[in-house]
């Protein structure tokens, strides 16, 4: 990891107090491997023992890995959170837009703590974070609406992600998943139900941040290769053809 690398700035969010700040957490990104590796450590840092899955105490971890925003393929967000569906230790990953703008934020990872009082949303630009009032979404039990709402309200267009719950989520069924853009979700062990639990019905993230890289000229030799090996292998030989039939 270069010393400019913005993989090794951590955002941790309180929902209780509304402040947030920017930890320089070099130890865990050089230490532990990927974004899963970082989410684990975390995950022990912030979730107390025996904390109720559905309490206050019970972080959302938020972590990519190193190559994310870099080269191809390498597109997902992990998340990590005491399950309450399990009891146990809750891991879901998902694709999409996220974990690149988590990146371009500034970011390697994000750790939301406490619970509102009362529904919002937080929408992360870059450097700064602000705290929505979600009054009016709430009980919005689509997450399709909730989304195309949010985004006619946000910046960022093109380079955010846009998660949120809809009335799962908010009714803390235990298995209920965050949606991210339109198709993608943290779909394992109930990350929803714990968004509901803080009254956080979406987590808006965008940014513009330049990734350093030590090589420009091996670099793109790199991300070429892996960007050929990718385009024309036969798992993507059906996107290819439907591509050449809508032509």
């Amino acid at each position: 990891m270069l010393p400019d690398d913005p993989l090794a700035n951590v955002l941790y969010i309180d929902l209780t107090k509304k402040r947030f700040w920017t930890v320089r957490r070099d130890d865990l990104f050089e230490k532990y491997l990927g974004g899963a590796g970082v989410a684990a450590q975390l995950l022990l840092e912030e979730c107390p023992e025996h904390c109720d899955p559905l309490g206050p105490d019970n972080p959302i971890i938020l972590a990519v890995g190193p190559l994310t925003a870099l080269f191809p393929l390498a597109s997902k967000t992990v998340a990590f959170f005491k399950s309450p569906l399990t009891g146990n230790l809750g891991e879901s990953h998902c694709g999409g837009r996220s974990a690149i703008a988590i990146r371009s934020a500034g970011y390697g990872a994000i750790v939301i703590k406490g619970a509102s009082a009362t529904p919002l949303y937080l929408a992360i630009h870059g450097n700064i974070v602000n705290f929505r009032d979600a009054a009016s979404l709430w009980g919005m039990v689509s997450s399709f609406t909730v989304g195309r709402i949010i985004r006619e309200n946000e910046t960022g267009t093109g380079v955010r992600t846009i998660m949120r719950i809809g009335g799962a989520g908010e009714n803390l069924v235990s298995y209920a998943c965050v949606t991210t853009e339109t198709y993608r979700h943290f779909g394992r062990l109930g990350l929803g139900a714990v968004f509901g639990s803080k009254k956080l019905k979406a987590l808006v993230v965008s940014g513009n941040h330049s990734l350093p890289v030590a090589n420009r000229k091996d670099f793109n030799g790199v991300y070429e290769s892996i960007y050929q090996a990718a385009v024309t292998s036969t798992v993507m030989k059906k996107y290819h053809d439907l591509v050449r039939r809508k032509h």
